[in-house]
């Protein structure tokens, strides 16, 4: 259906059925790519999607898309974790600088410092030693500073878990001693 000038009319179906050629699709990508939609856009777009229905999923995509989230869900082994931490050290990780990193820096993402982290929390079953909360975000807190004492930054009896408020009360949160 055209009007007078020639020009398809709105919502005329004038593709309806043609198959397009995969560069016809490549070239249509690239031309997609990098625009941004603007607000009133995506208010209409969301407009006209809402209340559509999608047929079923069936039963061999769920199973896809559980085995997909599986690894994201279920953590990984210490073996696995070690194996990907010698993978991404030094030059072999591709935003490697020369070893510019401080040593603090580099201990406190050390696998190490982590598996401490983790036994400290296990210990204290996740909850802050002073107030008791349970979960949220919570921290593994160096009873003697980590800076002063090297010898004691891996022992889990040097570690207790507090919760973000309670910690900022110590003194060894942050600066605080060296201020």
């Amino acid at each position: 259906m055209r009007n007078e000038r020639g020009h398809f009319l709105k919502g005329f179906p004038h593709n309806k059925g043609r198959k397009l050629s995969v560069d016809t699709k490549k070239k249509i990508s690239d031309i997609q790519k990098g625009k941004k939609l603007s607000d009133e856009h995506k208010i209409k777009l969301s407009i006209a999607n809402k209340g559509k229905k999608y047929k079923p999923m069936s039963e061999e995509g769920k199973r896809n898309i559980s085995l997909s989230h599986r690894s994201k869900r279920s953590p990984r082994s210490l073996e696995t974790r070690r194996k990907l931490s010698e993978q991404r050290k030094g030059d072999k990780w591709c935003t490697w600088k020369g070893g510019i990193s401080p040593v603090n820096e580099m201990i406190r993402k050390s696998l190490e410092y982590k598996l401490w982290r983790e036994a400290v929390f296990k210990r204290d079953e996740y909850r802050c030693k002073w107030c008791g909360k349970k979960g949220g975000v919570l921290h593994a807190d160096h009873i003697k500073r980590f800076v002063d004492y090297p010898e004691l930054r891996f022992a889990i009896d040097n570690g207790r878990t507090l919760c973000v408020v309670c910690h900022k009360i110590t003194d060894t949160y942050g600066n605080k001693k060296q201020n």
